[in-house]
């Protein structure tokens, strides 16, 4: 057994008690236990890293950049940047525990560094190794890049949603004769006494605005082009909004958001997105905060919505949107909001996963309409955990990471588990037709109930997945009743696996929102 000192929890594997429940033991490695290869070192990569040597199987971390990456995106964000949600959705891991409600990126990394070191995970990284190619032996085995860097079982995609930033070039930017920065360069001296213009509708721009009042800019005004909720920073309301598992004919969302509208938005009603058409409450992320609208009723701050037009000398050419034109259409008032310096909250890029195998599949079975959200239609040894995440309640960065990975490990352990490319094709075909249609896709917006709701659905229709139903829905703490005692030294626990090759130092390769809201 080994323990977590200072968090209080014990956590107990057996890889013995996983070849019992696996047919024959036929996952084993010719070097040992089965070994997953995952793409990317921030939190869901760490956090699937460990859920995984927890189990007793053994991993390797391609990472394409440096030491200082480990993190992923928050070590690219503002030092002021704080969780928007409370801060048990975003339990990645059991030794993860929080200080505040809302953590900040400090103490975030702080949580990821500490099971960083405690998993000794540095030796089973390979940094400035980006990933260009993976492909699947005939034999079952998984070649990432070249098989320099070994065989593996399995393939985690863990790059996340947000990558490069994202700073699109806008008509007479060159004419703007005051400063434009992004929003991941927040500088106070920059916004001081300054009347500051902030392009973005999503959780950057909210950010932006508090930054922009707290450190005494003159004014600072919200030009977002998105519809979306805001929600305030109630813990039980979250709870219930992400507890909500489908709502095929928009009933609650139309419920929920006249409630909110009145004792939230209260004299901002008309701020609210429209109460039907493809901007109801379950249709997009929402806006976690409280504060805005105390700023805006301070006379602080000011957020309207629109389209942004181009730059002029002084300011944003803008067009308020009135009502709830077509896409692409311009209508409303047309003004010019004036501005001494603009932030563009436009996010980040999407990560590419060019780097898996291309399905065959029809665009009906892209992602993020895949099994379960996360395993290609076509092949159940793959997991892209929150990278065909869309838009959701409660879905991204908690406890689901880890039942993920134990389903990718039953895969793995046990052929006989796996479900074939017709049920997993039917499994989406099945979500299409109860859930409300969403652009991109039924599994587009999804909450944290809505996937635990699915999982305990997978496992219950399929036979061959009873016997790991206690594994993935409980970890690896007690397979059948049996407790294993572990070392104490997790770096003894587990050590870099002798049996692979040397991984070579390879040299570095020449829009969405940061993940701070739900």
């Amino acid at each position: 057994m080994y323990s977590f000192d200072g968090f209080g929890i014990e956590r107990k594997s057996s890889y013995g008690s996983l070849i019992d429940l696996s047919e024959n033991g036929k996952a084993q490695s010719a070097g040992g236990r089965p070994r997953i290869a995952i793409v990317g070192a921030g939190i869901t990569g760490i956090s699937t890293a460990c859920h995984i040597l927890d189990a007793g199987l053994d991993c390797h971390i391609f990472e394409s950049g440096n030491e200082s990456s480990v993190g992923g995106i928050w070590t690219k964000v503002n030092t002021t940047s704080r969780l928007q949600i409370h801060s048990q959705f975003y339990r990645f891991h059991p030794a993860v525990q929080w200080d505040s409600d809302y953590p900040n990126r400090q103490e975030i990394l702080g949580q990821v560094h500490q099971l960083w070191d405690r998993y000794n995970l540095a030796s089973r990284t390979t940094f400035h190794c980006p990933v260009e190619s993976t492909r699947q032996e005939d034999d079952g085995k998984w070649v990432v890049n070249d098989p320099s860097y070994g065989y593996f079982d399995g393939v985690v995609a863990a790059v996340g949603t947000c990558g490069e930033v994202y700073a699109p070039k806008i008509a007479g930017q060159d004419n703007f004769k005051g400063r434009v920065i992004h929003s991941s360069e927040l500088d106070p001296e920059a916004v001081k006494g300054k009347n500051v213009v902030i392009i973005g509708g999503g959780a950057s721009a909210v950010e932006a605005l508090e930054f922009s009042c707290d450190n005494g800019a003159a004014s600072a005004k919200v030009l977002a082009r998105s519809e979306r909720w805001f929600i305030p920073r109630e813990p039980r309301l979250n709870a219930c909004l992400a507890g909500t598992v489908g709502d095929r004919f928009g009933i609650l969302a139309w419920i929920l958001g006249f409630m909110i509208r009145f004792f939230f938005y209260r004299e901002f009603w008309e701020m609210a997105p429209p109460s039907s058409g493809p901007y109801t409450l379950f249709s997009g992320t929402p806006i976690v905060n409280s504060r805005i609208f105390q700023l805006m009723r301070q006379g602080r701050a000011s957020w309207v919505r629109g389209d942004v037009r181009g730059f002029s000398e002084h300011g944003i050419e803008f067009t308020r949107r009135k009502g709830s034109p077509k896409a692409g259409e311009l209508n409303g008032e047309a003004t010019t909001e004036k501005g001494d310096i603009c932030i563009l909250a436009t996010g980040y890029s999407r990560p590419s996963l060019q780097f898996l195998p291309q399905t065959k599949s029809s665009s009906k079975y892209q992602p993020p309409n895949w099994y379960l959200q996360t395993f290609p239609t076509e092949n159940a040894t793959v997991c892209a955990t929150n990278c065909t995440w869309q838009e959701g309640i409660g879905s991204v960065g908690g406890v689901h990471i880890g039942l993920y990975t134990r389903f990718l490990l039953a895969f793995v352990m046990d052929p006989e588990a796996r479900p074939s490319e017709r049920f997993m094709k039917g499994w989406v075909d099945l979500v299409h037709i109860l859930k409300k249609p969403y652009p991109g896709g039924a599994l587009s917006f999804v909450s944290s109930a809505e996937l635990f709701f699915w999982i305990v659905v997978v496992i219950a229709v399929q036979p061959s997945l009873w016997k790991w139903a206690s594994f993935i829905l409980s970890g690896p703490d007690l397979l059948h009743g049996k407790n294993v005692a572990q070392n104490t030294n997790l770096s003894e626990r587990f050590p870099s696996n002798a049996s692979q090759p040397a991984l070579p130092e390879k040299p570095i390769a020449a829009r969405q929102d940061s993940g701070i809201s739900i």
